[in-house]
């Protein structure tokens, strides 16, 4: 997301990342008001990789800023886990994050960030991200493996971000990204595979020409394929499968 930044901040824009970054800008004041995908907990990193963290994503970021995101993560948030004593490696956790519009900034309110979901390789994850009722609701559940039936959920107010519309929904952007921070980010070698993704406009306007725009493409760090494109109604866009593979 190197190359959007005039336009919203990073989750993570502290740290130099490194990944694949794909989105899709809505125009003439439309916004996405929902998006719901499942992705699949993939493999560790190489045995020789001990530092990250590395996250794997599909958010929507507001016109003024700030970012809201189920993320799966490695090396983070292991001090607040909802199944500490899961039996399998402690590898991948799922969490939820809201991160204000002036995230960094003097002032900006706390970052919000739910408990963690350890889950085991091979497991497939449901994230939601939902406008409902003046405000936005995540929730992330594991739906088979070893930590089947652990779930999360958080809501954010509106207040936590800034733009044309502050008082609601004000969400042009869809993003979905591999994050990868720390010195050994080019060993990165497995595919995370995002399945049955829905993204919801307010309206139809641009909605079919903007996702159908979306092709396999590099973007010089990573590489991202779709399978499986279709609209399931004049504004909400589907894919079977988006993937996140190294360069």
């Amino acid at each position: 997301m190197r190359s959007l930044l005039s336009l919203v901040p990073l989750a993570l824009l502290a740290r130099s990342a490194y990944g694949i970054s794909w989105s899709l800008i809505l125009g003439n004041d439309n916004t996405w008001v929902q998006q719901k995908y499942t992705v699949t907990v993939p493999p560790p990193p190489p045995a020789g990789v001990t530092d990250g963290p590395w996250y794997f994503w599909c958010g929507l970021q507001p016109s003024g800023g700030g970012v809201i995101q189920p993320v799966l993560g490695w090396k983070t948030s292991e001090n607040n886990i909802i199944n500490p004593g899961a039996s399998f490696p402690h590898v991948w956790a799922m969490n939820l994050w809201s991160l204000p519009w002036n995230y960094g900034q003097d002032g900006a309110p706390t970052t919000q960030e739910s408990a963690g979901i350890w889950a085991d390789q091979g497991a497939q994850i449901a994230s939601t991200v939902t406008w409902e009722n003046g405000q936005w609701y995540q929730q992330a559940n594991v739906l088979n493996g070893q930590a089947a039936g652990q779930t999360v959920e958080m809501y954010t107010p509106a207040s936590y971000f800034l733009g044309d519309n502050a008082s609601g929904d004000n969400t042009p952007m869809t993003v979905c990204e591999s994050e990868l921070d720390g010195g050994q980010t080019s060993q990165w070698d497995f595919s995370v595979t995002f399945t049955d993704i829905y993204f919801e406009a307010a309206s139809s306007d641009g909605v079919e020409s903007l996702c159908a725009s979306a092709i396999d493409h590099s973007d010089g760090n990573g590489y991202i394929s779709f399978t499986g494109f279709s609209m399931i109604d004049n504004k909400t866009c589907y894919w079977s499968s988006i993937t996140l593979s190294p360069q």
